[in-house]
């Protein structure tokens, strides 16, 4: 037998479950668990409030009445999450009936459904730890467990109610099974459980036939066998059994393949070739630029800003621990292979997203624990100073830990958020990669909720589903501006980044922003309070911080009403009084207020930059006032200091009328009365 063959044979390695190994995976799950299973009441995504919440609610109806057919609800085709969602949909209804919880709002609900998914995706990291440690070393299974355990990328996906979660712990459980099959005696076993998590991942999202070639000539490499026609013969009866074991786990829990398989299967490679076969049609953002294609670099760069430092950490040291580790290297050799053709596949695609490289990293966490590992040992070990080094590998262990679960405690709930800080973090981030699936909105929702005015009209946004459950009122989406009165309009990040209808931006953000939301580095959202309506535009600046877009006049017997429409641009250090003058033809004031401009609302030193402010002003009229054409003058003072605000664009009022700093408004005809 060769040399080569010598080192591909390499047994399953000896498990040992002592009582260390079983605190080990309780503290493991737990771990694993709490950041997935905490806080799920949080935010919704985009993809959750459009689709997964309805299609969860639909599957389940259907399989209540058992219309097969109607469980084939897209086709990517999401069955495991459709399942997973119906198995939290029925727990909140029994805990609702029985009076152990209240679902208040469509956030508590969606909370429920996330919840059988996530506990799913955290048993996966348990599951995976224990075939882990069969392929590698010891060390290198649980600091690779450890990783994939704590990585805030793949606790943000563990989060939703969507599909990349999922199908990254099944694709990897597959990929583990069968890697412990080319080691173990009794491979059939694991064969088919490979296969059965193969089921569950075809079931869960359409690329999982992308590691159909990969198993294969994985296969056929690593089969112990003493000749090329043996491996030959084993790998194709391995790879049957593995497919087949596949195909009925898919057979068997999805129901519309019993009815309607014919239509079931159209959807399922429809959605492959149509909606992954083009650029996303919203539009992308990558290095700077709205683009449709991001290219080659996309998940390279995509992939750098989501690893944590420790995780780059053990990639950096990954060629120095394939060339020291022997025994592990195939194996190691086999999860490198599976990253580099997954991303090979996913960046030949014209449209990609950083969550579509979600399945490599488990793998790419093993990877990078294998180079972690070989840092630790080389400290530990040596007979030189064994006591110091030791000391050294323990306190470098100790720090490696503490910069894995710091990230955690920051970070909750907002892993979605997080960024390599090496790179510059979020804010780095936001400048080269597209941010934002409605996390934030929350907080948007927050602050609306605590304006005073927000019961004066509804909120626009690119996102309405994602905010509406966070406000009390209406949320429209952004392009119906113009049609009717709305108060504020949220501009979110990556409507921003994709160049979505610049000019409508433009119109929604003349004015400066009331808020802006920043998590973590991250400018997800800035709420702009949009101008009051008026009739007569006007154009006028009272020193730099108010800015008067307009006015609208409104004449009744007796009195003129004048409602200006207030731009605030800075803040003012004083509390201004307006005066309204109305002066006749021959320059005499026949009437007058002197009036807060904002009524009996707050004075103009609370006023915010960004807020739009609009109050009627009634000026009573003499009883005896002649018809004729008056001009109305308007101006703000500061009656502590009697010293008037300056007017610095505007159409001024004649000084010997009016004094300096008056503006002159507009001119109203009285009749006869």
């Amino acid at each position: 037998m060769s040399v080569l063959k010598q080192e591909l044979i390499v047994p399953e390695r000896r498990v040992v479950v002592a009582p260390l190994t079983i605190v080990w995976l309780l503290g493991l799950g737990v771990v694993a668990l709490l950041p997935r299973v905490l806080g799920l009441s949080d935010f919704l995504t985009a993809d959750e409030i459009h689709h997964w919440i309805d299609r969860v609610e639909r599957f389940s109806v259907a399989i209540g009445a058992r219309d097969w057919a109607s469980t084939n609800q897209t086709g990517h085709p999401g069955v495991t999450t459709m399942w997973l969602g119906s198995l939290g949909l029925y727990a909140e209804r029994l805990a609702v009936a029985q009076g152990w919880a209240q679902v208040g709002s469509v956030v508590d609900h969606l909370a429920w459904l996330r919840l059988p998914s996530s506990i799913v995706q955290s048993l996966a990291v348990v599951l995976g730890y224990t075939w882990l440690r069969r392929i590698v070393r010891q060390p290198t299974a649980m600091i690779g467990a450890l990783l994939w355990a704590t990585s805030p990328y793949l606790i943000s996906h563990g989060r939703v109610l969507h599909l990349d979660g999922l199908l990254t712990s099944f694709l990897t459980l597959s990929l583990l099974a069968i890697l412990v099959a080319c080691r173990s005696e009794q491979p059939q076993r694991w064969i088919v459980a490979a296969g059965v998590c193969y089921g569950l991942a075809l079931l869960t999202k359409g690329p999982a036939l992308i590691a159909l070639p990969v198993i294969g000539l994985l296969l056929f490499w690593l089969m112990p066998a003493s000749s090329l026609i043996q491996r030959f013969r084993g790998s194709i009866g391995w790879y049957a059994l593995w497919l087949a074991t596949a195909l009925i786990v898919v057979l068997l829990l999805w129901p519309a393949l019993w009815s309607t398989p014919g239509a079931a299967l159209e959807r399922y490679l429809g959605e492959i070739i149509w909606n992954g076969g083009r650029p996303n049609g919203d539009g992308q953002y990558f290095l700077g630029q709205a683009i449709g294609d991001p290219g080659p670099l996309f998940y390279i760069v995509a992939n750098a800003f989501r690893l944590t430092p420790v995780a780059l950490l053990g990639l950096v040291l990954l060629p120095f621990a394939l060339w020291r580790h022997r025994d592990d290297r195939n194996m190691l050799l086999a999860l490198s292979a599976f990253v580099l053709f997954w991303t090979l596949v996913m960046t030949v695609g014209p449209k990609k997203f950083d969550r579509y490289q979600l399945p490599t990293w488990p793998a790419l966490m093993i990877l990078s624990a294998t180079g972690i590992d070989l840092a630790l040992s080389a400290l530990w070990s040596g007979s030189r100073a064994a006591t110091a080094r030791r000391l050294a590998a323990g306190l470098v262990g100790a720090l490696l830990l503490v910069a894995t679960a710091q990230p955690l405690l920051q970070y909750h709930p907002y892993y979605l958020s997080y960024y390599n800080p090496l790179l510059g973090g979020g804010a780095a981030a936001q400048r080269n990669l597209l941010i934002g699936w409605g996390e934030g909105m929350d907080q948007v929702g927050a602050y609306l909720r605590s304006r005073a005015d927000i019961q004066y009209g509804p909120v626009l946004t690119a996102l309405p589903q994602t905010l509406a459950p966070f406000v009390p009122v209406p949320v429209k989406d952004v392009t119906t501006f113009g049609d009717a009165p709305a108060n504020y309009a949220v501009v979110y990040l990556e409507s921003v980044q994709r160049e979505a209808d610049p000019p409508l931006y433009a119109k929604l953000q003349q004015t400066l922003p009331l808020k802006r939301i920043t998590i973590h580095g991250i400018d997800y959202a800035e709420i702009y309070q949009l101008p009051k309506p008026f009739v007569e535009p006007v154009d006028a600046r009272f020193g730099e911080a108010i800015h008067l877009r307009g006015v609208t006049v409104d004449q009744t017997p007796g009195q003129i009403t004048i409602t200006p429409s207030w731009d605030v641009r800075a803040k003012l250090d004083a509390d201004y009084l307006l005066f309204l003058h109305i002066f006749n033809a021959e320059g005499q004031r026949v009437a007058q207020i002197d009036v807060p401009p904002n009524g009996a609302g707050p004075a103009t030193s609370a006023w915010q930059p960004g807020e739009q402010l609009a109050v009627p002003l009634p000026v009573p009229f003499p009883a005896e006032l002649p018809a004729g054409s008056y001009r109305v003058v308007l101006g703000l003072y500061d009656p502590a200091a009697q010293t008037r605000l300056p007017l610095t664009t505007g159409t001024g009022a004649p000084v010997e009328l009016a004094g300096e700093h008056a503006l002159l408004l507009t001119t109203v005809e009285v009749g006869d009365r």
